[in-house]
């Protein structure tokens, strides 16, 4: 679907993307997560070409963009602040969108403003926060995009509309093929409708699991022992985190369980119990890690 080389960008003397390589899959819909000024937007902006790079390539569909502009208007980026022409309203907008999208569909559009119980004849300048968002996901919807991009744009949405809009990407996504970026710092929000998760830390594409390999990969074990006990004990074993309290030792690590888990034996534990670990324990020890390994 997509495929970014080697991907460079800053503004003046900051460096925000420094060779980025990441790869979106067709028909997925892929969390994109980092700490604030990670450079997720910077990221969407660039892939969407709202803004140019200063070295590398974004291929889409095995063609550059920056060679073939036509390619752009099958991706579509929504801002975390939508921006609309003063005084208009959604009705005069979507005439607008229209004339530069070719294949915005009409018959689209009133459905999603059925399902949004949306009026567009109100000017949008009026609109809330969350009102604006869903006027930006009612019309890049309508033009069926082959990439949709989404920067936060959950954020300001009831729980209602959030739901009512995660429903209808993943129908989207399985009746058409299209695929789906979204920037978020909550990770929570992410977890029940991405099937592809990426970590953007220190200017690049720190990593990127299907959720099914996250799962599966990642492991969570609490420790308890009757002596004190502290690091050493546990320097055969490649774990990603490490928390000592008193007696109790919880650890995360990923790759072979039954294989860290014979080597966790050898300490002799009193109590071995195996423990969930959500996607955000997972991203959090990971970013943590990535911070580290910067300084």
């Amino acid at each position: 679907m997509l495929i970014i080389n080697n991907l460079s960008k800053s503004f003046g003397t900051f460096n925000v993307l420094n060779q980025l390589n990441w790869q979106i899959q067709p028909s997925s819909i892929t969390g994109l997560i980092g700490s604030n000024g990670a450079g997720k937007s910077t990221l969407l902006r660039c892939i969407a070409a709202v803004y140019d790079v200063d070295q590398g390539e974004v291929l889409f569909e095995g063609q550059s963009l920056a060679a073939d502009p036509d390619l752009r208007n099958q991706i579509v980026f929504v801002s975390d602040e939508p921006f609309y022409l003063n005084r208009f309203n959604l009705k005069e907008m979507k005439n607008l969108y229209k004339s530069f999208f070719p294949n915005f569909s009409e018959e689209k559009y009133q459905e999603l403003l059925q399902l949004f119980r949306f009026d567009e004849n109100k000017q949008i300048q009026n609109f809330s926060k969350g009102l604006k968002r869903q006027s930006g996901l009612i019309l890049a919807l309508a033009i069926q995009p082959k990439l949709l991009l989404m920067d936060e744009s959950f954020d300001g949405l009831d729980p209602l509309m959030r739901l009512t809009l995660k429903r209808y990407l993943v129908k989207t996504v399985m009746d058409t093929g299209m695929s789906v970026v979204i920037s978020s710092h909550n990770i929570r929000e992410l977890e029940d409708i991405c099937d592809h998760m990426a970590l953007l830390e220190n200017h690049s594409i720190a990593f990127t699991q299907s959720l099914a390999d996250l799962q599966t990969n990642y492991h969570k074990v609490q420790l308890g022992y009757n002596h004190d006990i502290d690091e050493v004990m546990f320097k055969g074993i490649d774990y990603l985190n490490l928390t000592i309290t008193g007696r109790i030792a919880t650890m995360v690590f990923m790759g072979n369980q039954q294989q860290t888990m014979e080597i966790i034996a050898s300490t002799e534990p009193v109590l071995t119990n195996p423990m969930p670990i959500s996607m955000e324990e997972i991203f959090v020890v990971e970013m943590e890690n990535q911070v580290n390994a910067k300084s």
